[in-house]
């Protein structure tokens, strides 16, 4: 039987790091000055896509995950609570690399870094999709805070030192949240949660799956443009999302009858690899000039997507042992790496003076531009290739790194789903509370018993 002090253990850890936080916002935080000229702040057109980007990392992941039955309530309110964590973490991570800090001592937060957090909860939250049902709450919010400090620092590598143009963040959203977690699930110990809840998903469950699915679906332009600077290069991002992600409806339905011997839809395709064209054109989003080459990426994001679940992912259960709970492999993982090779692709190809001026804002170090660059379309493709490497390498690492950190007997475990008290929803309604799960399996066992006195007597 566990002590008092590790049934406490997500309580004590969650008093330390909000105490933390803050501790640090008070010291070291400061709100923007939305007149102050150095800073953009257009809360009249940023404010609205924040609100799309919310709803899509609080309502739109947290119903995707819930369509397991025995792991709905995680789902949707360990998706509330990383994200209410990471929002904070990130926050203060990011504000501690900017320059002004460096030269004030403090930062300052507006909406722009209200966006970049919510994308911080984002790559938390496509990792907890591999690793659902086979993590405690405490290990959830550990993983939250490792996960989340490296990713931010990578962030920062990519963009403020390499100068990748991954302008929907696909590259260090999408592919490291998923290569992440894949690389945990690798040096993890417990079942895959589909073997552990044998009759899978029910039928109200995949229905609010799919509201998950259509909210990310309608949103996902706006992930995809929130960061998007100038004017013409956000236009082309929203309209490139949403012909990719068209398109890649479209094909998944197309082949995910396919692959059915009796010509069906599978549910999974359509939850989730609907959604992969918005992955897969995240990272050239904003270079995209001809609405054709949009309409291919979606295609090409799908066909990827809808046989990775049909065929890679059992090869990977079978011979790795990779046991991905929600498939995070298809719709973040494979996408994302397309993603990358995209970018690289139109860096190589594209006239960059089809850009005008704003092409310095696309690629900063171009030759001819402000910074005084000399990166031309090769070069520039292999800093893309770059930024590609760097995210999988350090996605892998830091992901086999935390899983063994995970793995420590101090930390609370998920329960052998064989015994009686194997639920592993955390609630005081659920079969096992995170708090008193013991006395609630006691109380199971006594209404039992006088159950069975009543029959007799």
């Amino acid at each position: 039987m566990t002590s008092v002090l590790q049934r406490r253990q997500f309580s004590l850890m969650a008093a330390f790091f909000q105490t933390l936080f803050l501790i640090l916002f008070s010291v070291f935080c400061r709100y923007t000055d939305p007149l102050e000229e150095s800073r953009r702040v257009y809360s009249g057109t940023d404010y609205p896509l924040f609100q799309d980007v919310h709803l899509m990392i609080f309502v739109g992941f947290g119903f995707l995950m819930a369509f397991l039955k025995r792991y709905g309530f995680s789902a949707v309110s360990v998706n509330l609570l990383l994200s209410a964590f990471v929002i904070q973490y990130a926050i203060l991570l990011r504000g501690f690399l900017t320059k002004r800090f460096h030269d004030t001592g403090y930062f300052t937060i507006g909406i722009p870094e209200m966006v970049a957090a919510d994308s911080s909860c984002a790559v938390v939250l496509i990792t907890m999709g591999v690793l659902l049902g086979r993590l405690t709450p405490s290990q959830f919010l550990l993983l939250s805070f490792f996960e989340t400090s490296l990713a931010v620092c990578v962030e920062h590598v990519v963009f403020n030192i390499l100068h990748v143009n991954d302008s929907g963040r696909s590259l260090c959203v999408h592919t490291f949240g998923a290569y992440f977690g894949l690389a945990a699930a690798v040096v993890g110990t417990k079942k895959n949660v589909m073997e552990m809840d044998e009759q899978g998903g029910i039928h109200h469950s995949d229905l609010f799956s799919m509201i998950g699915t259509l909210l990310l679906w309608v949103f996902f332009p706006s992930f995809n443009a929130s960061v998007q600077e100038p004017e013409d290069a956000r236009h082309r991002a929203i309209m490139n999302t949403y012909l990719a992600m068209a398109s890649a409806t479209v094909t998944t339905f197309l082949f995910s009858s396919m692959v059915d011997k009796l010509a069906r839809f599978n549910m999974i395709h359509i939850q989730s690899s609907t959604l992969s064209g918005g992955v897969a054109i995240g990272c050239a989003a904003n270079v995209i000039l001809l609405p054709f080459h949009a309409v291919s990426v979606g295609v090409i994001a799908s066909i990827f997507s809808v046989f990775g679940h049909a065929w890679l992912s059992p090869k990977m259960e079978r011979r790795f042992h990779i046991f991905d709970t929600c498939g995070v492999h298809n719709l973040h993982g494979l996408p994302g790496i397309l993603s990358g090779i995209i970018g690289i692709f139109f860096a190589w190809f594209y006239d960059a003076e089809s850009y005008g001026k704003t092409l310095y804002h696309i690629y900063p170090y171009w030759k001819g531009g402000p910074m005084n660059g000399d990166r031309e379309n090769q070069s520039q493709a292999l800093y893309q290739l770059a930024g590609l490497t760097i995210v999988l390498s350090c996605s892998i690492c830091g992901g086999l790194l935390t899983g063994l950190i995970l793995r420590i007997k101090m930390w609370n475990q998920v329960d052998d789903p064989n015994l009686p008290h194997g639920e592993t929803n955390y609630y005081a309604h659920a079969d096992v509370s995170y708090l008193s799960k013991y006395r609630h399996a006691q109380e199971e066992q006594q209404l039992r018993e006088r159950e069975r006195l009543h029959e007799i007597y």
